[in-house]
């Protein structure tokens, strides 16, 4: 059977169960996502062993001085599925979000997971696959929400509505959390959410001082129609994909960007990509980049998520930053650059062919995708 006859919905006469096609279409994305750790990286023509970047040691990207805690609440609408508020703890100051970790109210970032990659956080009550974006965040002061929900692409409008109705909830659950300064960050299904998500927090009133935004390989978008996408004039986007992406097709990602009735200088599209430099692995810009576990904690997530996730953040909070070269991506230790991050607002697809997204018979031309007409050639 073929990745296609997987994904695609069995005729009414031959229906594979629904859950079970996802977990075949899951299991083998997983394979093509992980393949490129096992591959070794060429050696350098000296021999010399070369380690690739490390996190930077102050500024953005690097680690924030505040612990977590956490608090983890069932959603009462539907007991599958659980909402996990962390908070940041110290008294250090915070000088990227301002003030200090043991404000009374700090920025809140809602950290949206994609497809099936909430189940860990069901299972165990903490996200697994999104630990390293989550710890990174609390530890520059934020409040963290991160509500699982049913990531179904074949109602895909109807998923993120009912989670725009469990975010609403998370006020409640977020004392701390100050959802005037409000940041969305959201990865695959959940990047293809964000802008969704923004509309609706905005007619609430959040994001009312800051509202900044962050999509890492977005898969598609639903319900905003198929015009220009708008949001609040003071918002800012980073819309960011991967150069060896083989599960979502970047197209979709450069669509939802050249849709945002933002000025320039208050959006970016950056395409991070890989660099085999190294002898002791290669920096591969996959598709799982932003994910514990799937991807290794290295420069691509230090320099492409973390760095560029605080200079956005801090820019809208403090309006610092807001300069920072973002194609930057560290030097292996022998001194040569990673290879820089595309950084334009004129993106152009130059990712491969994207295996993955036979589970919706191809982003761009799928009937799933309402907005699939936009899409650049």
């Amino acid at each position: 059977m073929t990745l296609q006859e997987v994904y695609r919905p069995a005729s009414p006469g031959h229906r594979i169960p629904f859950f079970t096609a996802l977990c075949a279409a899951f299991a083998a994305l997983l394979a093509i996502a992980v393949a490129p750790l096992a591959s070794a990286a060429p050696a350098s023509s000296s021999g010399q062993i070369v380690h690739p970047p490390a996190q930077p040691s102050e500024g953005p990207g690097s680690a924030g001085p505040c612990g977590s805690s956490s608090t983890t609440t069932v959603n009462p609408d539907d007991p599958t599925q659980k909402t996990i508020v962390y908070s940041p703890e110290g008294s250090a100051e915070t000088p990227l979000t301002g003030g200090h970790c043991n404000d009374a109210k700090r920025p809140t970032v809602v950290l949206v997971h994609g497809l099936m990659s909430g189940i860990d956080a069901q299972i165990a009550g903490q996200s697994v696959l999104h630990k390293d974006l989550i710890d990174h965040y609390v530890s520059q002061g934020n409040v963290v929400v991160f509500s699982t929900w049913a990531t179904n692409p074949y109602d895909f409008e109807g998923s993120i509505k009912t989670l725009d109705k469990t975010i609403g909830g998370a006020e409640a659950l977020a004392p701390r959390g100050d959802f005037d300064r409000l940041g969305i960050v959201g990865h695959s299904m959940g990047g293809g959410a964000v802008p969704y998500l923004a509309q609706k927090a905005d007619e609430r009133g959040w994001g009312s001082e800051a509202m900044w935004l962050f999509q890492l390989a977005p898969a598609f978008t639903a319900g905003l129609g198929t015009g220009p996408i708008e949001l609040p004039e003071h918002a800012r986007v980073v819309v960011e994909g991967y150069d060896n992406d083989q599960i979502m097709d970047n197209r979709v990602g450069i669509e939802m960007f050249n849709a945002y009735t933002l000025p320039d200088d208050q959006k970016k599209h950056i395409t991070v990509h890989g660099d085999g430099h190294g002898t002791v692995h290669k920096l591969d810009a996959s598709h799982m980049t932003p994910n514990t576990m799937l991807h290794p904690e290295d420069a691509l997530r230090y320099y492409g998520i973390y760095r560029t996730g605080d200079a956005l953040q801090s820019c809208s909070l403090t309006g610092q930053n807001c300069d920072e070269d973002l194609s930057y991506m560290g030097r292996w230790s022998d001194g040569t650059p990673v290879t820089p991050a595309t950084v334009t607002n004129e993106p152009a697809d130059v990712g491969p062919t994207d295996v993955g997204v036979a589970v919706l018979d191809g982003e761009c031309t799928s009937e799933l995708n309402s907005r699939a007409a936009n899409c650049p050639a």
